[in-house]
């Protein structure tokens, strides 16, 4: 199995654009009106990440990841179904505190699974640019994964 630039540019976007509908939805069932404002903004974060993505992957280059096995290991084993699942499905199963802290839960491992997915990415990349550009997005999911914890926090304080 070769990792080819399109594959990666698919991955990226389904997690960046799974992460933008699960954050728009996520933001209609908080209360907290600023938690609610950082859920928007992080939908537009991700779809910036989405477009910086494919500008990064216009770029023809043998970026040194076609056949790094780390890389398939990951497509493989995260990969294959959803990254964020359904909120409306988390939501309706649980009552509302358990339910949202499962969502809070869910984003945070995506968050993960999208910094390991980045940073797979950048250690395969042998493109000095592209590495770097990867590594601002590796580091911009990091951030995402301790704003998703403070507001998780601060939803269910304001729950209980």
């Amino acid at each position: 199995m070769v990792v080819t630039n399109s594959e990666l540019l698919e991955l990226s976007i389904k997690i960046e654009r799974e992460g933008q509908r699960f954050y728009s939805q996520l933001a209609k069932h908080v209360d907290d009106e600023k938690v609610g404002e950082f859920l928007k903004l992080m939908v537009k974060e991700e779809a910036a990440h989405e477009i910086h993505f494919k500008k990064l992957l216009e770029t023809e280059c043998d970026c040194g990841w076609e056949n790094d096995e780390d890389l398939k290991r990951l497509v493989k084993e995260n990969f294959q179904t959803d990254i964020f699942p359904p909120l409306e499905e988390i939501l309706s199963q649980l009552p509302r505190f358990e339910g949202l802290e499962k969502a809070f839960d869910f984003a945070i491992e995506a968050e993960n699974v999208a910094v390991e997915f980045y940073r797979i990415l950048g250690k395969a990349c042998t493109n000095f640019e592209l590495k770097t550009n990867i590594l601002l997005l590796e580091k911009a999911e990091m951030e995402h994964c301790k704003v998703v914890g403070t507001l998780k926090k601060r939803v269910l304080e304001n729950l209980s």
